[in-house]
């Protein structure tokens, strides 16, 4: 087919060892297919049914969480994050700051000696206060709202938010509260370095000279909220069409995720608006994830109830599963596209999801 063409030719010019691909119409297949290697130690063929880390898609889950506690009135959108952790920088930045990438928190990642740290011994564990006093360490890059720029920082500290609301750990309360509901029995927030079987391998290259290098073993406390969880293809067709349409949300809270905003002007992933833990790319919704050794997407069209999931096994500078989408979305999307997605379409899709579930 010519997603199976748009993906491989991709898939090869990037080097990329595995790939996992998944296009649905509804709930009907228009095309899945694992194309690659997903251990090239064994050559072992990658495989639909392969765990993988998803990277920031985890950020959605972490800010349903944190969505579903402000429905219940335990947390305000509108507190500041000083609220809950007293010293961080920029702390008049709200919760939905936080969520929405407006606050200004500098992003740990970005720190040149935190990420030599963390390739010098992968398995190293990390608190969440470890990688916030990172970012305090540089001090905010602009006032709260100011304007948008993507920061892992911001769904660790909501994590932490939540560890304290809760009293439990982030891992339990997205396990228990967002993944178990929806019966996801291969998507799980992990507390260890492994991967449920079976699982494809994750590689990257940093030498020239000695070429793939296998990172699969990481820990996965060195993002915690912002990218810590494991799922697959499945898993993450169900998750986009979950997060696209407020199935574990109260209407009003969906309504306050799909606030989206222009990020044109801003600086991170291509998303052409963002919301709460909530990303748009060509008309459909969802988000993308970068990991040590993998990337994913995952997005769903609520209009022509379309959904697409890409997976690779390989770090890399440029995000191969978004550029793969934006070639084969024009295939996808019925011109021309009709007015944009209104609300009382979201809560239609979300009655006739349950009545399929």
């Amino acid at each position: 087919t010519e997603i199976y063409d748009i993906a491989a030719a991709h898939q090869d010019a990037n080097g990329v060892p595995g790939m996992i691909v998944g296009v649905w119409q509804g709930d009907t297949a228009v095309t899945t297919f694992a194309r690659g290697v997903g251990n090239l130690d064994t050559s072992a063929p990658i495989t639909t049914s392969d765990h993988t880390r998803i990277g920031s898609v985890t950020k959605s889950f972490t800010v349903t969480r944190l969505l579903q506690l402000a429905g219940s009135g335990q947390v305000n959108l509108d507190n500041q994050i000083s609220t809950y952790l007293p010293t961080i920088e920029n702390g008049s930045a709200t919760l939905r700051q936080l969520a929405n990438m407006t606050s200004g928190i500098y992003n740990y990642t970005a720190d040149g000696a935190f990420v030599n740290e963390l390739f010098n011994d992968l398995t190293r564990q990390w608190a969440p206060q470890e990688l916030v006093d990172v970012a305090d360490s540089h001090g905010p890059n602009f006032a709260p709202g100011a304007q948008w720029q993507y920061s892992n920082t911001n769904t660790v500290a909501l994590g932490m938010v939540i560890e304290q609301v809760t009293g439990n750990s982030l891992a339990d309360e997205i396990n228990n509260h967002v993944v178990a509901p929806l019966g996801l029995s291969n998507t799980l927030y992990p507390t260890t370095i492994n991967l449920p079987d079976p699982f494809a391998n994750g590689y990257g290259i940093f030498d020239e000279e000695v070429g793939y290098e296998d990172i699969t073993l990481s820990n996965p406390s060195s993002s915690a909220g912002s990218g810590a969880m494991i799922a697959d293809l499945n898993d993450l067709r169900i998750w986009a069409e979950v997060l696209a349409t407020g199935i574990l949300l109260t209407p009003e809270m969906q309504a306050e995720r799909l606030q989206m905003i222009n990020t044109v002007n801003g600086d991170g992933p291509e998303y052409d608006a963002y919301g709460l833990g909530i990303g748009e790319i060509d008309g459909f919704l969802g988000h993308t994830g970068d990991y040590l050794g993998y990337q994913a997407l995952t997005l769903y069209d609520p209009e022509t109830d379309q959904t697409v999931v890409i997976l690779t096994n390989l770090l890399s500078g440029e995000h191969i599963p978004t550029d793969i989408f934006r070639e084969i979305a024009p295939l996808l999307i019925p011109e021309p596209r009709h007015t944009p997605l209104m609300f009382g379409n979201v809560l239609l899709l979300a009655l006739l999801w349950h009545r399929r579930r």
